[in-house]
């Protein structure tokens, strides 16, 4: 999308693409989400998860569960949370996770997904868990530090080009936490996300340089918005203690007259 007097979703690909070689595998990416197959009766057909081949998961497939997973487990999440997008050590904790919660939702199909979309499903899922209600914002302002960390992006990912995105889903979540809780309590993909994503538009526009180009699609850009939301909100509740809150600006010292 280009972010200018207009912001408009546009599909884009990540650079780099990590496929496991399991059945519950994790891919980086963002690729747009597939058509979602036709329900498969559970009972009615002789193949069981184990032998259908695995698909590319749909947007409610992941977020179903994910919400599995942390009604089961309200801390299954926090390894992964901890791991810095794009890194080596997201994409173990993702494919971990992902096996987890195909155990917990039982499939009739296994699935795929990528690093970025598991994250953002579970994000989303632990943000709804452990607030209920918004945080209110600490006056005077309290920000959460970047979730995105160049120095933890995997090689071969061009970080700085992911940095703008995930910038601009910071700058949202802290300046207009409203309009993002609006867009996650939209189905995933559904008209009313596309309607709640565009609301958003304003938000974004002014959260960046006009004429910006941001390469993410709405389903990344809804997990992002998603983490970045519920870190914003434990900051917000925790104080500058909190390990996720950014650090201070260093103090300026009067000059010696």
């Amino acid at each position: 999308m280009i972010v200018g007097r207009t912001l408009m979703p546009r599909l884009a690909c990540a650079a780099t693409l990590l496929a496991a070689a399991l059945p519950a595998s994790a891919q980086y990416g963002s690729a747009p989400p597939p058509a979602p197959p036709p329900p498969i009766p559970r009972g009615d057909s002789g193949q069981s998860a184990a032998a259908a081949p695995a698909a590319p998961a749909t947007p409610a497939q992941l977020h179903g569960g994910a919400a599995c997973l942390i009604a089961r487990n309200a801390n299954a999440a926090d390894a992964l949370l901890a791991t810095g997008p794009y890194s080596a050590a997201e994409r173990q904790q993702a494919v971990r996770l992902l096996g987890e919660m195909q155990r917990c939702t039982r499939p009739r199909q296994t699935f795929t997904s990528s690093a970025v979309a598991i994250r953002g499903a579970l994000a989303e899922a632990v943000y709804e868990a452990r607030f209920t209600a918004p945080a209110a914002a600490r006056s005077p302002a309290l920000a959460a530090r970047p979730l995105l960390q160049p120095s933890e992006v995997a090689s071969g990912t061009d970080a700085a080009a992911l940095g703008v995105g995930y910038a601009l889903a910071e700058c949202t979540a802290a300046q207009h936490p409203e309009l993002v809780i609006a867009f996650l309590q939209t189905e995933p993909a559904s008209p009313a996300a596309q309607a709640a994503l565009q609301a958003l538009n304003p938000a974004f526009v002014a959260c960046v340089v006009p004429g910006t180009q941001i390469s993410l699609d709405g389903r990344t850009i809804r997990g992002i918005l998603a983490e970045d939301l519920y870190r914003w909100s434990v900051v917000q509740r925790d104080g500058p203690t909190s390990p996720l809150a950014a650090a201070p600006a260093p103090a300026t010292t009067a000059a010696a007259h």
